[in-house]
């Protein structure tokens, strides 16, 4: 509300019609500026001399930067709208104002600044004492109208200030401090976030790209369990609401999964420390049930990916051989092709069996369709980055160790084709499939030695260590056991860093 109507006198007109030319304009020349960065975009995709990381992640921001810009443009075009209705109902507010003076001066009566007119008829006045009373309530009655008009003007020129305000409160951090919280909480005061569907990841990536940026943000710390978990969304959006989750498992000692909290977050901050250029990603974080996807690199940004399986018996207090054994295979790929934007992944997103329960493959069907879920959502997240102008889809090899072999061979038997370009299998107990075809995928490598039984137990279905399943042996020495697959000391890591990197051609 106005504090009356001397408040509405004192408006300076002429300097709000002015701000409102001004503001109006802003949008085209922000439409302008847009258009020069799309461009700019794809003269960057065009270009021959400028590949790689660099390019990807510079394609990535520019699309992130016309996103933005778009949501900036559509904000101000409505706040724009907003300010010239209050522009209109200012003045209206300031002719009546005019209006209620002159009525009350014409009295003359006196007129508060509420609008008012206080009582001015009195007892015993003579008749042409009271004639002129009469003209006094007459311009008091219009007095007064004038103000309740001038007021109700008043109200509406605040309340339009207000939508105006409001139109652009999504893209400013507010009270709460700058920064993604900030932004999340203002877009969250504007308007309701939105619900995360729960659809195969070809829909949840259609459905995030048709939010705004605002609305993105807003959908993170509203609900950052089903962000979190949800396949199809980019990894930056994962990543940050599963820390959400991580800083409140990390407030609650007591609670269950703590344990697998401390063990995560020590994995982060070691990630953290490392190579500026692979950072950690929390993928997937759900302490009570051991289920736990850390990426090492950038998952919206890299240009090959590798999928680590694990096998029996391992949980979240394995993160750090299991954090070790990506890093050196990504490590690897970049070795093997120099410049090459690696992401290797730490999928631990399945119940691993136990040694009372590795006979059954129960784990391994419950496995194989969360596996094949998560492919599929990272080919749908980066497909709609590539489709926005981002960098492409990435090379996606799963490297699948033990009973990890039978995981991907049940992923392959999902509905649809198993979304990756090549599989490894190391020490596998035998898959699903009838042989190397039946993973679905153009490569199919494995490794099996004499001092690793598991590889040739067969307990599961046929293996790499049959002749005729059809893969392409990776390099092993005989002594190797179940566990040195990954070992530094034996060559199939370095190959495995090749098969991750594309760059394989020996055997």
């Amino acid at each position: 509300m106005t504090t009356g109507l001397s408040a509405v006198e004192s408006w300076d007109l002429p300097a709000l019609r002015g701000s409102v030319a001004e503001l109006g304009g802003v949008p085209d020349q922000l439409a302008g500026w847009r258009g020069r960065l799309d461009g700019l975009r794809g003269r960057l995709r065009a270009a021959d001399l400028w590949s790689g990381p660099a390019a990807d992640v510079a394609a990535t921001a520019l699309v992130e930067l016309s996103s933005v810009a778009g949501e900036v443009q559509h904000a101000l075009v409505a706040s724009a709208d907003h300010l010239e209705l209050v522009a209109v109902q200012a003045a209206s507010a300031q002719e009546e104002v005019a209006a209620a003076r002159a009525a009350a001066a014409g009295g003359p009566v006196e007129l508060t600044d509420s609008g008012q007119v206080p009582p001015v008829a009195a007892p015993g006045m003579a008749e042409d004492q009271l004639l002129a009373l009469a003209e006094r309530e007459r311009a008091a009655s219009w007095a007064e109208a004038h103000a309740r008009s001038a007021l109700s003007a008043a109200d509406a020129v605040l309340a339009g200030a207000q939508a105006a305000v409001a139109a652009l409160h999504a893209l400013d951090p507010g009270p709460v401090g700058a920064g993604f919280d900030g932004l999340a909480a203002a877009a969250a005061a504007v308007q309701p976030p939105p619900t995360v569907p729960t659809g195969p990841p070809s829909e949840v990536a259609a459905w995030w790209d048709g939010l705004t940026p605002a609305q993105r943000q807003a959908a993170v710390v509203a609900d950052p369990a089903a962000v979190g978990a949800r396949d199809g969304l980019p990894a930056w959006a994962r990543d940050q609401a599963n820390r959400l989750l991580l800083d409140d498992a990390l407030a609650h000692p007591g609670r269950p999964g703590y344990d697998v909290a401390q063990q995560t977050a020590a994995q982060l901050a070691a990630l953290a420390t490392g190579s500026a250029d692979r950072p950690g990603q929390l993928l997937r974080f759900d302490p009570g049930r051991d289920l736990v996807v850390v990426s090492v690199g950038d998952l919206d940004t890299a240009q090959a990916v590798g999928v680590l399986v694990p096998g029996m018996g391992t949980t979240p207090a394995d993160l750090p051989a299991l954090v070790h054994d990506a890093s050196a295979v990504g490590e690897l790929a970049v070795a093997a092709a120099p410049g090459l934007a690696v992401a290797t992944v730490v999928w631990l997103g399945y119940r691993t069996p136990t040694v009372a329960t590795v006979a059954s493959s129960r784990a391994a069907r419950l496995g194989g369709l969360a596996l094949d879920a998560a492919l599929d959502g990272l080919a749908a997240a980066r497909g709609a980055a590539a489709a926005a102008g981002g960098p492409p889809p990435p090379r996606t090899t799963v490297l699948a160790h033990s009973y990890g072999t039978v995981v991907t061979g049940w992923a392959a038997r999902a509905e649809g084709p198993l979304a990756a370009d090549a599989v490894a299998l190391l020490g596998s107990p035998g898959l699903p499939v009838v042989d190397a075809s039946g993973l679905e995928v153009a490569e199919v490598h494995g490794a099996w030695t004499p001092f690793d039984p598991i590889s040739y137990l067969g307990r599961f279905g046929a293996s790499p260590s049959d002749p005729g399943f059809g893969d392409t042996p990776l390099p092993v020495t005989p002594v190797q056991l179940h566990t040195e697959y990954y070992d530094e000391h034996f060559p199939t890591v370095a190959a495995l860093g090749e098969v991750v990197a594309g760059s394989r051609t020996g055997e």
